[in-house]
Protein backbone atom coordinates (compact mmCIF):
# COMPACT_ATOMS: atom_id res chain seq x y z
CA UNK A 1 0.00 0.00 0.00
CA UNK A 2 1.33 3.45 -0.99
CA UNK A 3 2.73 5.54 1.94
CA UNK A 4 1.75 8.16 0.61
CA UNK A 5 -1.30 7.82 1.88
CA UNK A 6 -2.21 9.95 5.07
CA UNK A 7 -1.66 7.70 8.51
CA UNK A 8 -5.32 8.14 8.90
CA UNK A 9 -6.92 7.10 5.59
CA UNK A 10 -4.60 4.15 5.30
CA UNK A 11 -6.25 2.89 8.55
CA UNK A 12 -9.43 3.37 6.97
CA UNK A 13 -9.59 1.99 4.28
CA UNK A 14 -6.97 -0.93 4.25
CA UNK A 15 -9.53 -3.98 4.02
CA UNK A 16 -10.12 -3.93 0.83
CA UNK A 17 -13.68 -5.87 1.32
CA UNK A 18 -14.83 -2.95 2.79
CA UNK A 19 -13.84 -0.71 0.47
CA UNK A 20 -15.47 -2.46 -2.28
CA UNK A 21 -18.81 -2.45 -0.42
CA UNK A 22 -18.46 1.38 0.72
CA UNK A 23 -16.14 3.00 -1.37
CA UNK A 24 -17.63 3.37 -4.80
CA UNK A 25 -20.49 5.00 -6.69
CA UNK A 26 -22.01 3.96 -9.96
CA UNK A 27 -24.51 4.16 -12.26
CA UNK A 28 -26.58 2.05 -12.08
CA UNK A 29 -29.37 0.29 -15.21
CA UNK A 30 -31.66 3.19 -14.77
CA UNK A 31 -28.81 5.80 -14.76
CA UNK A 32 -29.09 6.75 -11.45
CA UNK A 33 -26.01 7.81 -9.02
CA UNK A 34 -25.95 4.91 -6.42
CA UNK A 35 -23.24 3.38 -3.94
CA UNK A 36 -22.08 0.02 -4.75
CA UNK A 37 -22.91 -2.53 -3.07
CA UNK A 38 -22.29 -6.18 -4.20
CA UNK A 39 -25.12 -8.68 -5.02
CA UNK A 40 -25.10 -12.52 -4.10
CA UNK A 41 -23.20 -13.43 -7.45
CA UNK A 42 -20.40 -10.69 -7.23
CA UNK A 43 -20.14 -11.09 -3.47
CA UNK A 44 -19.26 -15.33 -4.32
CA UNK A 45 -16.94 -14.39 -6.75
CA UNK A 46 -14.42 -12.22 -5.00
CA UNK A 47 -14.96 -14.37 -1.80
CA UNK A 48 -13.54 -17.14 -4.11
CA UNK A 49 -11.08 -15.56 -6.59
CA UNK A 50 -7.90 -17.79 -8.08
CA UNK A 51 -5.21 -15.90 -10.39
CA UNK A 52 -7.20 -16.64 -12.98
CA UNK A 53 -10.60 -16.28 -13.50
CA UNK A 54 -13.13 -17.47 -16.39
CA UNK A 55 -16.26 -16.03 -15.71
CA UNK A 56 -19.39 -17.61 -18.38
CA UNK A 57 -22.33 -15.79 -17.03
CA UNK A 58 -26.08 -14.26 -18.05
CA UNK A 59 -26.44 -10.74 -19.48
CA UNK A 60 -26.19 -8.07 -16.94
CA UNK A 61 -25.58 -10.04 -14.11
CA UNK A 62 -22.72 -7.43 -12.74
CA UNK A 63 -19.30 -9.16 -13.11
CA UNK A 64 -18.14 -6.50 -15.48
CA UNK A 65 -19.00 -3.37 -12.40
CA UNK A 66 -17.50 -5.63 -10.38
CA UNK A 67 -13.99 -6.45 -12.06
CA UNK A 68 -13.20 -3.02 -12.96
CA UNK A 69 -14.03 -1.52 -10.20
CA UNK A 70 -11.46 -4.40 -8.67
CA UNK A 71 -8.78 -2.83 -11.10
CA UNK A 72 -9.84 0.85 -9.65
CA UNK A 73 -9.49 -0.08 -6.42
CA UNK A 74 -5.78 -1.86 -6.52
CA UNK A 75 -4.48 0.79 -9.02
CA UNK A 76 -5.66 3.67 -6.20
CA UNK A 77 -4.27 1.58 -3.17
CA UNK A 78 -1.10 -0.29 -4.64
CA UNK A 79 2.03 1.51 -5.98
CA UNK A 80 3.49 0.97 -9.60
CA UNK A 81 0.23 -1.77 -10.62
CA UNK A 82 -0.71 -1.46 -14.62
CA UNK A 83 -4.22 -2.79 -15.07
CA UNK A 84 -5.41 -3.26 -18.78
CA UNK A 85 -9.49 -3.74 -19.56
CA UNK A 86 -10.17 -5.31 -23.46
CA UNK A 87 -13.86 -4.41 -24.57
CA UNK A 88 -14.88 -6.14 -27.59
CA UNK A 89 -15.54 -2.56 -29.49
CA UNK A 90 -14.84 1.28 -29.06
CA UNK A 91 -18.51 2.21 -28.26
CA UNK A 92 -17.76 -0.34 -25.16
CA UNK A 93 -14.51 0.75 -24.41
CA UNK A 94 -15.43 4.29 -23.81
CA UNK A 95 -18.28 3.24 -22.08
CA UNK A 96 -16.61 1.07 -19.51
CA UNK A 97 -14.18 3.60 -19.32
CA UNK A 98 -16.59 6.99 -18.54
CA UNK A 99 -19.11 4.59 -15.82
CA UNK A 100 -16.90 1.77 -14.51
CA UNK A 101 -13.45 3.48 -13.97
CA UNK A 102 -13.33 7.58 -14.22
CA UNK A 103 -16.82 8.16 -12.68
CA UNK A 104 -16.18 5.73 -9.66
CA UNK A 105 -12.79 7.86 -9.16
CA UNK A 106 -14.77 11.25 -9.56
CA UNK A 107 -16.87 10.37 -6.81
CA UNK A 108 -14.55 9.31 -4.54
CA UNK A 109 -14.09 11.55 -1.03
CA UNK A 110 -12.41 14.38 -2.11
CA UNK A 111 -9.40 13.25 0.64
CA UNK A 112 -9.00 10.32 -1.22
CA UNK A 113 -8.87 12.05 -4.49
CA UNK A 114 -6.26 14.87 -3.43
CA UNK A 115 -4.18 11.76 -1.80
CA UNK A 116 -4.13 9.82 -4.71
CA UNK A 117 -4.24 12.91 -7.38
CA UNK A 118 -4.05 11.88 -11.46
CA UNK A 119 -0.78 12.82 -13.32
CA UNK A 120 -2.51 11.71 -16.72
CA UNK A 121 -5.85 11.84 -17.45
CA UNK A 122 -6.30 10.40 -21.01
CA UNK A 123 -9.11 9.69 -23.00
CA UNK A 124 -9.06 5.69 -22.17
CA UNK A 125 -6.16 6.41 -19.53
CA UNK A 126 -6.31 7.25 -15.75
CA UNK A 127 -2.36 7.13 -14.38
CA UNK A 128 -2.32 8.12 -10.66
CA UNK A 129 0.22 9.90 -8.76
CA UNK A 130 1.23 6.40 -7.20
CA UNK A 131 2.38 5.41 -10.91
CA UNK A 132 -0.19 3.03 -11.14
CA UNK A 133 -2.36 3.37 -14.18
CA UNK A 134 -5.96 1.77 -15.45
CA UNK A 135 -6.01 1.45 -19.68
CA UNK A 136 -9.02 0.47 -21.11
CA UNK A 137 -9.38 -0.17 -25.30
CA UNK A 138 -10.08 -3.08 -28.25
CA UNK A 139 -6.52 -3.72 -28.02
CA UNK A 140 -3.81 -3.47 -25.56
CA UNK A 141 -0.02 -3.72 -27.10
CA UNK A 142 3.60 -2.90 -25.85
CA UNK A 143 2.55 -2.58 -22.26
CA UNK A 144 3.18 -5.54 -19.23
CA UNK A 145 0.07 -5.81 -16.79
CA UNK A 146 -0.17 -7.00 -13.38
CA UNK A 147 -3.67 -7.01 -13.78
CA UNK A 148 -6.21 -7.85 -16.82
CA UNK A 149 -9.60 -7.56 -17.59
CA UNK A 150 -11.08 -9.38 -20.71
CA UNK A 151 -15.08 -8.34 -20.69
CA UNK A 152 -17.10 -10.57 -23.55
CA UNK A 153 -14.14 -12.74 -25.13
CA UNK A 154 -16.89 -15.23 -26.61
CA UNK A 155 -18.23 -12.03 -28.78
CA UNK A 156 -14.41 -10.91 -29.42
CA UNK A 157 -13.59 -14.15 -30.51
CA UNK A 158 -16.47 -14.50 -33.00
CA UNK A 159 -16.96 -11.63 -34.40
CA UNK A 160 -13.08 -10.54 -34.71
CA UNK A 161 -11.07 -13.93 -34.70
CA UNK A 162 -7.85 -11.65 -35.46
CA UNK A 163 -8.15 -9.73 -32.75
CA UNK A 164 -8.97 -13.03 -30.74
CA UNK A 165 -5.71 -14.19 -31.73
CA UNK A 166 -3.57 -10.89 -31.15
CA UNK A 167 -5.23 -10.96 -26.95
CA UNK A 168 -3.95 -15.23 -26.60
CA UNK A 169 -0.46 -14.61 -27.75
CA UNK A 170 -0.14 -10.58 -26.55
CA UNK A 171 -2.67 -9.64 -23.96
CA UNK A 172 -2.65 -13.05 -22.38
CA UNK A 173 0.72 -13.16 -22.03
CA UNK A 174 1.64 -9.77 -21.08
CA UNK A 175 0.36 -10.94 -16.99
CA UNK A 176 2.51 -13.28 -14.90
CA UNK A 177 2.30 -16.05 -13.00
CA UNK A 178 0.92 -15.22 -9.70
CA UNK A 179 -1.18 -11.47 -10.95
CA UNK A 180 -4.74 -11.75 -11.71
CA UNK A 181 -6.49 -12.12 -15.35
CA UNK A 182 -10.62 -12.08 -15.58
CA UNK A 183 -12.30 -13.30 -18.31
CA UNK A 184 -16.18 -12.86 -18.41
CA UNK A 185 -18.17 -13.31 -21.32
CA UNK A 186 -21.21 -14.59 -22.13
CA UNK A 187 -20.57 -17.35 -25.27
CA UNK A 188 -20.96 -17.51 -28.95
CA UNK A 189 -20.99 -21.20 -29.57
CA UNK A 190 -18.61 -24.37 -29.83
CA UNK A 191 -15.66 -22.12 -31.24
CA UNK A 192 -12.52 -19.51 -30.51
CA UNK A 193 -10.61 -18.71 -27.95
CA UNK A 194 -13.27 -18.59 -25.41
CA UNK A 195 -14.40 -22.00 -26.22
CA UNK A 196 -10.73 -23.35 -26.06
CA UNK A 197 -10.25 -21.64 -22.85
CA UNK A 198 -13.34 -23.12 -20.97
CA UNK A 199 -12.99 -26.94 -22.43
CA UNK A 200 -9.41 -27.00 -20.88
CA UNK A 201 -10.71 -25.32 -17.06
CA UNK A 202 -13.52 -27.59 -17.45
CA UNK A 203 -11.42 -30.44 -17.90
CA UNK A 204 -9.20 -29.69 -14.68
CA UNK A 205 -12.26 -29.32 -12.89
CA UNK A 206 -14.22 -32.47 -13.81
CA UNK A 207 -10.62 -33.87 -13.25
CA UNK A 208 -10.22 -32.69 -9.83
CA UNK A 209 -6.41 -31.38 -9.89
CA UNK A 210 -5.70 -28.77 -7.92
CA UNK A 211 -4.99 -25.25 -10.04
CA UNK A 212 -1.66 -24.14 -10.67
CA UNK A 213 -1.36 -20.25 -10.96
CA UNK A 214 -1.24 -20.69 -14.88
CA UNK A 215 -4.36 -22.58 -14.84
CA UNK A 216 -7.69 -20.83 -15.38
CA UNK A 217 -10.59 -21.49 -12.70
CA UNK A 218 -14.24 -21.54 -14.25
CA UNK A 219 -17.27 -20.00 -12.48
CA UNK A 220 -20.76 -20.33 -13.97
CA UNK A 221 -23.68 -17.83 -13.26
CA UNK A 222 -26.88 -18.56 -14.74
CA UNK A 223 -29.59 -15.88 -15.31
CA UNK A 224 -31.89 -17.32 -12.23
CA UNK A 225 -29.32 -15.99 -10.01
CA UNK A 226 -30.22 -12.41 -10.52
CA UNK A 227 -33.31 -11.89 -8.80
CA UNK A 228 -34.31 -9.15 -11.21
CA UNK A 229 -35.11 -11.84 -13.50
CA UNK A 230 -38.66 -12.73 -12.40
CA UNK A 231 -42.12 -11.97 -13.34
CA UNK A 232 -44.54 -10.17 -10.90
CA UNK A 233 -48.20 -13.07 -10.00
CA UNK A 234 -49.47 -10.10 -11.93
CA UNK A 235 -47.33 -10.77 -15.30
CA UNK A 236 -46.90 -13.71 -14.64
CA UNK A 237 -50.51 -14.86 -15.11
CA UNK A 238 -50.31 -13.39 -18.86
CA UNK A 239 -47.65 -15.84 -19.80
CA UNK A 240 -47.99 -18.66 -21.46
CA UNK A 241 -46.38 -21.94 -20.82
CA UNK A 242 -46.07 -24.95 -22.44
CA UNK A 243 -45.94 -28.55 -21.82
CA UNK A 244 -42.25 -28.39 -23.82
CA UNK A 245 -41.56 -25.63 -21.38
CA UNK A 246 -42.04 -27.23 -18.56
CA UNK A 247 -40.01 -30.22 -19.68
CA UNK A 248 -37.29 -27.88 -20.32
CA UNK A 249 -37.92 -26.23 -16.65
CA UNK A 250 -37.57 -29.56 -15.18
CA UNK A 251 -34.76 -30.84 -16.80
CA UNK A 252 -32.81 -27.62 -15.76
CA UNK A 253 -34.29 -27.72 -12.19
CA UNK A 254 -32.78 -31.66 -11.78
CA UNK A 255 -29.46 -30.58 -13.75
CA UNK A 256 -28.75 -27.33 -11.42
CA UNK A 257 -30.38 -28.56 -7.96
CA UNK A 258 -32.71 -25.25 -7.71
CA UNK A 259 -36.62 -25.12 -7.91
CA UNK A 260 -37.79 -22.22 -10.32
CA UNK A 261 -40.60 -19.85 -9.07
CA UNK A 262 -43.51 -19.46 -11.64
CA UNK A 263 -42.67 -16.13 -11.98
CA UNK A 264 -39.10 -16.97 -13.25
CA UNK A 265 -40.12 -19.36 -15.45
CA UNK A 266 -42.54 -16.66 -17.33
CA UNK A 267 -39.96 -14.48 -17.22
CA UNK A 268 -37.47 -16.85 -19.15
CA UNK A 269 -40.78 -17.30 -21.78
CA UNK A 270 -41.68 -13.97 -21.98
CA UNK A 271 -37.62 -12.92 -22.45
CA UNK A 272 -37.02 -15.71 -24.89
CA UNK A 273 -39.66 -14.03 -27.11
CA UNK A 274 -37.21 -11.19 -28.09
CA UNK A 275 -34.18 -13.01 -28.17
CA UNK A 276 -34.81 -15.85 -29.68
CA UNK A 277 -32.18 -18.29 -30.24
CA UNK A 278 -29.76 -16.13 -28.46
CA UNK A 279 -31.38 -16.78 -25.09
CA UNK A 280 -29.42 -19.58 -24.44
CA UNK A 281 -26.15 -18.05 -24.85
CA UNK A 282 -27.29 -14.05 -23.62
CA UNK A 283 -29.46 -15.85 -20.55
CA UNK A 284 -27.62 -19.65 -19.93
CA UNK A 285 -29.79 -22.12 -17.66
CA UNK A 286 -26.55 -24.62 -17.35
CA UNK A 287 -22.86 -24.69 -17.90
CA UNK A 288 -23.19 -26.39 -21.45
CA UNK A 289 -26.42 -24.19 -23.05
CA UNK A 290 -24.07 -21.46 -23.57
CA UNK A 291 -22.11 -22.79 -26.25
CA UNK A 292 -24.79 -24.93 -28.13
CA UNK A 293 -23.90 -23.78 -32.25
CA UNK A 294 -25.58 -20.77 -32.85
CA UNK A 295 -26.56 -20.34 -36.52
CA UNK A 296 -26.14 -16.39 -36.61
CA UNK A 297 -23.87 -15.25 -39.70
CA UNK A 298 -23.04 -19.34 -40.32
CA UNK A 299 -22.73 -19.80 -44.32
CA UNK A 300 -23.61 -23.52 -44.67
CA UNK A 301 -26.50 -22.88 -41.83
CA UNK A 302 -29.34 -24.26 -44.47
CA UNK A 303 -27.37 -26.81 -45.79
CA UNK A 304 -26.20 -28.27 -42.47
CA UNK A 305 -29.77 -28.09 -41.12
CA UNK A 306 -30.86 -30.35 -44.34
CA UNK A 307 -28.09 -32.80 -43.69
CA UNK A 308 -29.16 -33.76 -41.01
CA UNK A 309 -32.72 -33.35 -41.47
CA UNK A 310 -32.48 -36.34 -43.94
CA UNK A 311 -29.85 -38.38 -41.87
CA UNK A 312 -26.79 -37.59 -43.84
CA UNK A 313 -24.58 -37.73 -41.06
CA UNK A 314 -23.76 -41.60 -40.70
CA UNK A 315 -22.16 -43.31 -37.52
CA UNK A 316 -19.90 -45.34 -40.25
CA UNK A 317 -19.57 -45.30 -43.77
CA UNK A 318 -18.36 -48.36 -45.07
CA UNK A 319 -15.82 -47.90 -47.73
CA UNK A 320 -15.94 -50.21 -50.63
CA UNK A 321 -12.71 -51.64 -51.92
CA UNK A 322 -13.16 -51.35 -55.47
CA UNK A 323 -14.14 -47.78 -56.03
CA UNK A 324 -11.67 -44.80 -55.77
CA UNK A 325 -11.24 -42.29 -53.21
CA UNK A 326 -10.70 -38.72 -54.33
CA UNK A 327 -8.98 -36.16 -51.92
CA UNK A 328 -9.34 -32.54 -51.86
CA UNK A 329 -7.24 -30.31 -50.47
CA UNK A 330 -6.91 -26.79 -48.89
CA UNK A 331 -3.11 -25.96 -49.10
CA UNK A 332 -3.49 -22.79 -46.63
CA UNK A 333 -0.34 -21.00 -46.35
CA UNK A 334 1.94 -23.62 -47.61
CA UNK A 335 2.12 -22.23 -50.89
CA UNK A 336 4.54 -20.17 -50.04
CA UNK A 337 6.18 -21.05 -46.38
CA UNK A 338 6.29 -25.16 -46.06
CA UNK A 339 4.03 -25.38 -42.77
CA UNK A 340 3.23 -22.24 -42.27
CA UNK A 341 -0.44 -22.66 -41.86
CA UNK A 342 -3.24 -25.34 -41.62
CA UNK A 343 -3.74 -27.72 -44.34
CA UNK A 344 -7.01 -29.49 -44.97
CA UNK A 345 -8.39 -32.29 -46.71
CA UNK A 346 -11.33 -34.29 -47.39
CA UNK A 347 -11.64 -38.64 -48.44
CA UNK A 348 -14.58 -39.00 -50.86
CA UNK A 349 -15.49 -41.71 -52.80
CA UNK A 350 -18.78 -41.40 -55.01
CA UNK A 351 -20.60 -44.38 -55.04
CA UNK A 352 -24.02 -44.21 -57.52
CA UNK A 353 -25.97 -40.70 -56.52
CA UNK A 354 -23.90 -40.12 -53.13
CA UNK A 355 -20.73 -38.43 -52.82
CA UNK A 356 -19.64 -40.52 -49.63
CA UNK A 357 -17.53 -38.09 -47.48
CA UNK A 358 -15.22 -41.30 -45.70
CA UNK A 359 -13.10 -39.13 -44.03
CA UNK A 360 -11.12 -35.52 -42.96
CA UNK A 361 -8.11 -34.24 -41.33
CA UNK A 362 -6.54 -30.85 -40.56
CA UNK A 363 -3.28 -30.48 -39.20
CA UNK A 364 -0.34 -27.50 -39.09
CA UNK A 365 3.44 -27.35 -39.63
CA UNK A 366 2.98 -30.53 -41.70
CA UNK A 367 5.00 -30.55 -45.15
CA UNK A 368 3.79 -32.06 -48.17
CA UNK A 369 6.18 -35.48 -47.66
CA UNK A 370 3.97 -35.93 -44.47
CA UNK A 371 0.63 -35.18 -46.65
CA UNK A 372 1.04 -37.69 -48.59
CA UNK A 373 2.84 -40.42 -46.34
CA UNK A 374 -0.48 -39.79 -44.61
CA UNK A 375 -2.96 -40.35 -47.71
CA UNK A 376 -0.84 -43.76 -48.56
CA UNK A 377 -1.25 -44.77 -45.13
CA UNK A 378 -4.75 -46.05 -45.32
CA UNK A 379 -6.09 -48.57 -47.49
CA UNK A 380 -8.02 -46.97 -50.13
CA UNK A 381 -8.25 -47.23 -53.67
CA UNK A 382 -6.94 -43.58 -54.30
CA UNK A 383 -7.92 -41.81 -57.63
CA UNK A 384 -7.17 -38.35 -58.09
CA UNK A 385 -5.83 -35.58 -55.57
CA UNK A 386 -7.27 -31.75 -56.73
CA UNK A 387 -5.36 -29.48 -55.25
CA UNK A 388 -6.72 -25.46 -55.12
CA UNK A 389 -5.26 -22.99 -57.47
CA UNK A 390 -2.18 -21.68 -55.25
CA UNK A 391 -0.68 -24.97 -55.67
CA UNK A 392 0.74 -23.91 -58.73
CA UNK A 393 2.53 -21.19 -56.84
CA UNK A 394 6.27 -21.21 -57.32
CA UNK A 395 7.87 -21.08 -53.89
CA UNK A 396 10.30 -18.53 -53.37
CA UNK A 397 12.30 -19.78 -50.25
CA UNK A 398 13.30 -22.93 -48.15
CA UNK A 399 15.17 -26.12 -49.92
CA UNK A 400 12.06 -26.29 -52.35
CA UNK A 401 12.38 -22.79 -53.92
CA UNK A 402 11.58 -22.88 -57.35
CA UNK A 403 9.06 -25.88 -56.68
CA UNK A 404 4.90 -25.85 -56.54
CA UNK A 405 2.86 -27.81 -54.39
CA UNK A 406 1.77 -29.55 -57.43
CA UNK A 407 5.40 -30.32 -57.95
CA UNK A 408 5.64 -31.79 -54.43
CA UNK A 409 3.33 -33.94 -55.23
CA UNK A 410 4.71 -35.34 -58.16
CA UNK A 411 7.76 -36.15 -56.61
CA UNK A 412 6.62 -38.06 -53.56
CA UNK A 413 5.10 -40.39 -56.67
CA UNK A 414 2.11 -38.68 -58.03
CA UNK A 415 1.47 -38.96 -61.69
CA UNK A 416 0.60 -35.68 -63.02
CA UNK A 417 -2.37 -37.00 -64.56
CA UNK A 418 -3.12 -38.12 -61.11
CA UNK A 419 -3.24 -34.41 -59.75
CA UNK A 420 -6.07 -31.68 -60.76
CA UNK A 421 -5.65 -28.16 -60.00
CA UNK A 422 -8.77 -25.94 -59.78
CA UNK A 423 -8.91 -23.00 -61.34
CA UNK A 424 -9.20 -19.89 -59.02
CA UNK A 425 -12.52 -18.11 -59.20
CA UNK A 426 -13.95 -14.59 -59.21
CA UNK A 427 -16.02 -14.37 -57.30
CA UNK A 428 -15.77 -16.85 -54.09
CA UNK A 429 -19.06 -16.15 -52.73
CA UNK A 430 -20.90 -16.84 -55.36
CA UNK A 431 -18.95 -19.07 -57.53
CA UNK A 432 -17.07 -20.93 -54.68
CA UNK A 433 -19.37 -21.11 -51.81
CA UNK A 434 -21.95 -21.33 -54.37
CA UNK A 435 -20.36 -24.37 -55.62
CA UNK A 436 -20.45 -25.87 -52.47
CA UNK A 437 -23.96 -25.36 -51.49
CA UNK A 438 -25.20 -26.56 -55.02
CA UNK A 439 -23.13 -30.33 -54.13
CA UNK A 440 -23.98 -30.61 -51.08
CA UNK A 441 -27.53 -31.94 -51.27
CA UNK A 442 -24.96 -35.02 -52.57
CA UNK A 443 -22.57 -35.26 -49.70
CA UNK A 444 -23.02 -37.75 -46.84
CA UNK A 445 -20.49 -37.55 -44.12
CA UNK A 446 -18.81 -40.33 -41.94
CA UNK A 447 -19.14 -39.17 -37.91
CA UNK A 448 -16.09 -41.27 -36.90
CA UNK A 449 -13.97 -39.70 -39.35
CA UNK A 450 -15.04 -36.78 -40.09
CA UNK A 451 -16.35 -34.75 -36.71
CA UNK A 452 -14.06 -32.21 -36.88
CA UNK A 453 -14.65 -31.89 -41.12
CA UNK A 454 -18.88 -31.31 -39.95
CA UNK A 455 -17.62 -29.05 -37.33
CA UNK A 456 -15.91 -27.03 -39.61
CA UNK A 457 -18.89 -26.84 -41.58
CA UNK A 458 -21.30 -25.90 -39.32
CA UNK A 459 -18.68 -22.98 -37.79
CA UNK A 460 -18.26 -21.60 -41.20
CA UNK A 461 -19.00 -17.84 -40.58
CA UNK A 462 -19.16 -14.62 -42.39
CA UNK A 463 -17.26 -11.30 -42.00
CA UNK A 464 -19.16 -8.86 -39.06
CA UNK A 465 -18.92 -5.28 -40.71
CA UNK A 466 -18.57 -3.44 -37.41
CA UNK A 467 -19.28 -0.50 -38.57
CA UNK A 468 -22.89 -1.01 -40.05
CA UNK A 469 -23.92 -3.83 -37.70
CA UNK A 470 -24.15 -6.70 -39.97
CA UNK A 471 -22.75 -9.78 -41.38
CA UNK A 472 -21.29 -9.80 -44.86
CA UNK A 473 -21.12 -11.75 -47.77
CA UNK A 474 -17.27 -12.73 -47.30
CA UNK A 475 -16.20 -15.43 -45.20
CA UNK A 476 -14.26 -14.93 -41.97
CA UNK A 477 -10.85 -16.33 -41.90
CA UNK A 478 -10.63 -18.82 -39.10
CA UNK A 479 -9.39 -22.51 -38.39
CA UNK A 480 -12.82 -23.61 -39.45
CA UNK A 481 -11.95 -21.45 -43.15
CA UNK A 482 -9.44 -24.29 -43.95
CA UNK A 483 -12.21 -27.15 -43.94
CA UNK A 484 -14.86 -25.47 -45.96
CA UNK A 485 -12.05 -24.45 -48.83
CA UNK A 486 -10.85 -27.58 -49.24
CA UNK A 487 -14.69 -28.43 -49.88
CA UNK A 488 -15.09 -26.08 -52.37
CA UNK A 489 -11.80 -27.57 -54.31
CA UNK A 490 -14.10 -30.61 -54.38
CA UNK A 491 -16.78 -28.88 -55.24
CA UNK A 492 -15.13 -27.33 -58.08
CA UNK A 493 -13.21 -30.51 -59.39
CA UNK A 494 -13.74 -32.00 -62.37
CA UNK A 495 -14.21 -35.25 -60.03
CA UNK A 496 -17.34 -33.50 -59.02
CA UNK A 497 -18.52 -32.09 -62.53
CA UNK A 498 -18.43 -34.69 -64.36
CA UNK A 499 -19.83 -36.80 -61.61
CA UNK A 500 -22.66 -35.11 -61.24
CA UNK A 501 -23.32 -34.65 -65.17
CA UNK A 502 -22.65 -38.31 -65.58
CA UNK A 503 -25.72 -39.07 -63.21
CA UNK A 504 -27.90 -36.48 -64.43
CA UNK A 505 -28.14 -35.08 -60.35
CA UNK A 506 -29.74 -31.93 -59.43
CA UNK A 507 -30.01 -30.03 -56.24
CA UNK A 508 -33.07 -31.19 -55.74
CA UNK A 509 -32.11 -34.76 -56.29
CA UNK A 510 -34.03 -38.02 -54.10
CA UNK A 511 -31.40 -39.57 -51.88
CA UNK A 512 -30.29 -42.50 -52.43
CA UNK A 513 -31.12 -45.50 -50.64
CA UNK A 514 -28.42 -46.28 -48.35
CA UNK A 515 -27.21 -49.44 -46.06
CA UNK A 516 -25.64 -47.70 -43.92
CA UNK A 517 -26.99 -46.59 -40.34
CA UNK A 518 -27.17 -42.77 -39.57
CA UNK A 519 -27.24 -40.68 -36.30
Amino acid sequence: MSAALPIQLVNHYQNKRWRMSNLYYIIDERGERVKFVPNWVQIDLQSDLHFLNLVIKARQIGITTLVDLWLLDDSLFNANLSGAIIADNEKKATEIFREKIRYPYDQLPLGLRQARYLETDQTHTLVFDNKSRVTVGVSIRGLTFQALHISELGRIAKYFPQRAAEIQTGALNTVHAGQMIFIESTAEGREGLLYELVERANQLKQEGRELTPLDFKLYFYPWFFDARYNLSAEDTAKVIITAEDERYFTEVEAEMGVDLTPGQRAWYVAKRGSQGEKMKSEFPSTPTEPFEVSNEGKIFRKEMEQVRREGRIHAKIPVLPDAPVNVFFDIGGASNRLGSDYMACWFCQRVGLENRMIRYHRDTGRGIGWWTTFIKSHAYLIGRICLPHDAKHKRLTTADAGKSVEDLFVEAGWQAREIEVVDRVENKWHDGIGASRNLMPTVHFDKEHCDQGIKDLDNYTKVWNEQIGAWRDQPAHTEASHGCDAFETFARSDVAIRGSRSTGTTTKRKRARSNYRTV
